[in-house]
């Protein structure tokens, strides 16, 4: 699902682990993201401990970009967001994740691009390094265990994205099929008339079991059950096992009866 559009950019800043590098490359392009640099990272690269974690992103780690520092890395840049778990000392705007997603995903209507800042894993991009940043982003997990794995970090900003990207790429039956909860049947879904055949039988079998208390209830507890089957939107497959499952207790019975 490719469409013509600038999508934002995920910088890793002074990274410790080329792990984690491998985990965000994967994180990445679950979401169809592709444009991964690194700033300063600790370990040379290329480094192979990050292919085991991306498991089959390597052509994103393999078109990965190194610079020296952040400016570098921005120099075809326009908006740039940094992501803190922490309250900082600094006048800048603060937002949320989904509020940052739709202002990138306007900045890409406008053919701006747009970078998405983290910082190494222990300690996060220091003040000086998101003076650089227009916002800055923090995701509200619980106050006092509010850490995120980079890679966790990575996958929830680009899924925020993502959502939105395709809200407004995809039609509404289109987005729908994401967006609304479905049921996949292998058989055709069942006609009124196969429903009502099993309806029959469950009264018939209900009644000759004795299982009405009074005939004053008996519609009522129909009704129930019709509406309870007719709500569950069964298949032709699942009315053939109901059937089945009827037959067999009926058999069972015939033949205690006969024993």
């Amino acid at each position: 699902m490719n469409f013509d559009i600038s999508k934002p950019i995920i910088v890793l800043v002074r990274t410790q682990l080329p792990q984690n590098i491998g985990s965000t490359a994967r994180a990445m392009k679950n979401c169809g993201l592709t444009d991964l640099r690194l700033v300063d990272p600790r370990e040379q690269w290329p480094n192979d401990g990050a292919s085991s974690m991306a498991a089959g992103a390597d052509d994103i780690l393999k078109n990965i970009k190194v610079f020296s520092t952040i400016p570098e890395a921005l120099n075809d840049v326009v908006h740039v967001y940094s992501l803190t778990a922490r309250n900082r000392d600094i006048t800048k705007k603060e937002m949320g994740p989904e509020y940052a997603a739709n202002q990138i995903y306007q900045n890409s209507n406008n053919n701006e691009k747009s970078a998405i800042l983290f910082g190494p894993e222990q300690s996060g991009l220091t003040n000086e390094e998101i003076a650089y940043s227009n916002a800055f982003v923090k995701i509200p997990m619980e106050e006092k265990f509010s850490s995120l794995n980079l890679s966790q970090a990575v996958l929830l900003m680009s899924w925020e994205w993502r959502k939105i990207f395709l809200k407004n790429r995809l039609s509404e039956v289109e987005y729908s099929k994401i967006s609304e909860p479905l049921i996949y049947h292998k058989t055709p879904l069942s006609t009124v008339k196969e429903r009502d055949f099993f309806l029959s039988r469950l009264e018939e079998f209900l009644e000759l079991n004795n299982f009405f208390a009074t005939k004053e209830m008996k519609p009522s507890v129909m009704n129930n059950l019709k509406s309870m089957f007719v709500r569950f939107n069964l298949s032709q497959q699942e009315i053939g096992t109901l059937n089945g499952i009827i037959s067999a207790i009926e058999k069972k019975i015939t033949n205690n009866k006969k024993g």
